[in-house]
């Protein structure tokens, strides 16, 4: 579908605007779209507009912005342009913008013409002819005529393209550019590399992996007969076809957009590296998912998989053991029997409806362990790693604990944690960890040293006999002797947690750490990290809650309940779009323990918004960890809060009461510090920023 399509409406072609920041253009044009008919809601628009520029900036760099929505607020689809005088859009190459080129689409257009039009004006955009010719022009008949004349030039070059590219060419140069959106980034990408190796004489393929899908698809003989690989991609994408090249470059589609040339030089001199599988390949096709290339990396991202595969195991047995609890609390006071030391020993089972919980909860808890020992190595060999990283998994949560009996006398403390209870609870995630990790790199040696030496005919039986059966018996006993070193490491950090939990001199710099992370950046890996070692103590204690829990999900509540405070008590430090848009949204945000509705307000002012979300949550935990607050389920939010105890209170009403008290107080202080940090740093930074004007007046 060609760009003058939509150029219908002439009234949509501005010169010599200027706006004194981003905001205010989409603002703009958010306001004509809705005063020329064609969208229901100025501020859904606007919203979108925002949306799309935090996930990844509109500015491609050369002076030109391309903010694009699609969605059904349009009646209608439409393409503007603005000239524009220097405005600062956060470009890619951090130049400012002079032309503003807005697709706004329908949801009756169509996906594809949505893609179409972006693809076709990222495609224009390249041509330096075209931006020249763009210079010069103040009126919107000329717009348009210059549009037409070199899109019409532009599908005629592609037509010519296409009849090259359907012979049986083999390519020096092949490559695959792919954006996290799929749209503007990934079209200019390509269209810079092709363009650029037409300039230098080098035949180029490129595919592109789109919001269309895979366009222009390399084919095997493509791929084998390329001299080099380019990947231009800001996402994962499935590698394993590019496996044998030994000339590979990965890069981003920002370095293709602006340094192309200088890819595909590194490119013909050989510059590239053999390509990492980033998962592993199918023991039917080859044996290269067996391998310790990148290992260290994946490390990581084998660990955050098997927890993200583990934590609905923490979580619903978290709140079901949880249930039973409380039900049994009801059931001790209005039966009177609360002291009871037998009622006492067995709480949480005494009412047969809290054992049914209780039971139930605890299924959960059994096999988590266990879950996140298989996915570590399941992620870093694939299928074959499963039945290894279960049985390490049971191991490590106590089912041979009989075998370790032998480690009873040595596993007496005075901590309230019988030896029994010890070699119950067995090396625990420590165990589950370390083993997931050891499981994977004893198949990896294995395959390549024992299992890679039989005939090819005996692979089928390898496959199904030999890893499983002698591969898991042999790395199950290995792992048994080892796991004697881990059952000492997760009973000495069992200890040190209880001592944490029940020093109050020392348990509130617990929290003020865990604030601090879970607000520096707001679901990056720093408050993963905080959230992960809350999950852990959490599983850790069996059910039972933890200070540390309760810190983390307090401090991650804080930041949208502060900026709304703010949007309440200091309307003037916030747009009227702002406050209509955050002020009740953060206070749900909030309460649902979702910190990422902070973020938006936070990216738009980093140097107010990320020191106010620290200190804010820093103090809110703070304050809960120095009151002893606990809960026993690891995500919730306001949903959970019956599940809070404070270890001031013996009594369990006390606790309970107290328990939601003392969370509830801590999140209202919290964000009320939160919300007037904001106010005070607005204001700093307000005045030294007109003391600096006042000086260049001067």
């Amino acid at each position: 579908m060609q760009i003058s399509y939509f150029l219908k409406n002439k009234n949509f072609i501005y010169f010599n605007k200027e706006f004194k920041d981003k905001n205010q253009a989409l603002k703009f044009f958010s306001n004509q779209l809705l005063t020329q008919g064609y969208a229901h809601e100025e501020k859904k628009v606007f919203d979108l507009f925002v949306q799309r520029e935090n996930e990844l900036s509109t500015g491609i760099g050369d002076s030109i912005a391309l903010p694009h929505i699609r969605s059904d607020v349009m009646k209608k689809s439409t393409l503007m342009f603005a000239k524009v005088k220097d405005l600062n859009w956060d470009s890619l190459d951090g130049k400012n913008v002079k032309y503003i080129f807005v697709i706004a689409m329908s949801k009756d257009e169509g996906q594809n013409s949505h893609l179409e039009v972006i693809a076709q004006l990222s495609k224009l955009l390249l041509n330096k002819d075209f931006i020249n010719n763009l210079n010069s022009i103040n009126e919107a008949e000329k717009f348009i005529s210059l549009v037409d004349k070199f899109e019409n030039q532009l599908l005629q070059d592609e037509a010519k393209n296409d009849v090259i590219q359907k012979s049986n060419e083999d390519y020096e140069i092949v490559a695959v550019a792919s954006c996290p959106t799929g749209i503007a980034h990934t079209y200019l990408a390509a269209q810079r590399l092709v363009e650029t190796a037409k300039d230098m004489k080098v035949k180029i393929k490129v595919e592109t992996q789109g919001a269309q899908g895979s366009k222009n698809v390399l084919s095997s003989r493509d791929i084998e007969k390329a001299k080099g690989v380019i990947l231009a991609i800001d996402r994962e994408i499935e590698k394993q076809r590019f496996f044998n090249s030994e000339n590979v470059i990965e890069t981003s589609t920002r370095e293709a957009i602006h340094n192309p040339k200088n890819l595909i030089e590194k490119s013909r001199n050989l510059q590239g590296k053999k390509i990492k599988a980033s998962q592993p390949i199918s023991q039917e096709d080859t044996q290269g998912g067996y391998t310790f290339d990148n290992f260290f990396k994946r490390m990581y991202r084998s660990l955050m998989s098997g927890i993200s595969y583990m934590l609905p195991f923490v979580v619903f047995g978290g709140i079901i053991i949880s249930i039973g609890f409380l039900i049994d609390t009801i059931y001790g006071a209005t039966s009177g029997i609360s002291s009871d030391p037998k009622f006492l020993a067995n709480f949480g089972s005494n009412h047969i409806v809290a054992k049914w919980f209780n039971r139930l909860g605890g299924i959960a808890f059994s096999i988590m362990v266990a879950i996140l020992a298989a996915y570590i190595t399941y992620s870093l060999v694939g299928r074959q790693g499963l039945l290894p990283g279960f049985v390490i998994g049971f191991i490590s949560s106590g089912r041979l604990k009989d075998t370790y009996s032998f480690l009873t006398d040595s596993l007496t403390n005075n901590y309230g944690l019988s030896p029994d209870k010890v070699l119950e609870t067995g090396s625990g995630f420590v165990g589950a960890i370390l083993g997931g990790f050891f499981a994977a790199t004893m198949l990896i040696l294995m395959s390549k040293y024992i299992f890679s030496k039989l005939p090819k005919n005996l692979y089928g039986i390898r496959d199904i006999l030999f890893i499983p059966i002698l591969g898991t018996l042999t790395i199950a006993f290995v792992f048994w002797v080892l796991n004697i070193v881990f059952i000492y490491i997760n009973y000495g950090l069992t200890i040190l947690l209880l001592i944490i939990e029940t020093r109050r001199e020392i348990i509130w710099l617990l929290g003020l750490i865990l604030g601090i992370m879970m607000a520096v950046d707001l679901g990056g890996p720093i408050n993963k990290a905080a959230y992960v070692f809350g999950t852990l103590t959490l599983a850790q204690m069996q059910g039972k809650g933890t200070i540390a829990m309760a810190s983390v999900m307090i401090a991650g509540m804080t930041p949208p309940l502060g900026i709304s405070v703010s949007m309440f008590l200091h309307k003037k430090l916030w747009s009227k779009q702002d406050i209509e848009a955050g002020k009740i949204s953060n206070i749900l945000f909030g309460l649902s323990f979702i910190s990422e509705g902070a973020i938006p307000y936070t990216s738009r002012n980093t140097k107010v918004m990320i020191p106010s979300n620290i200190i804010g949550s820093a103090v809110a935990s703070l304050l809960s960890a120095s009151l002893g607050v606990s809960i026993a389920a690891p995500h919730g939010g306001i949903f959970v809060f019956f599940l809070a105890r404070s270890s001031l209170f013996e009594s369990q009403g006390l606790s309970i009461a107290f328990g939601i008290l003392f969370l509830i107080g801590s999140i209202i202080i919290g964000s009320f510090v939160s919300a007037f940090s904001i106010y005070f740093l607005t204001k700093f930074y307000q005045k030294r920023q007109a003391k600096k004007e006042s000086l260049k007046t001067k």
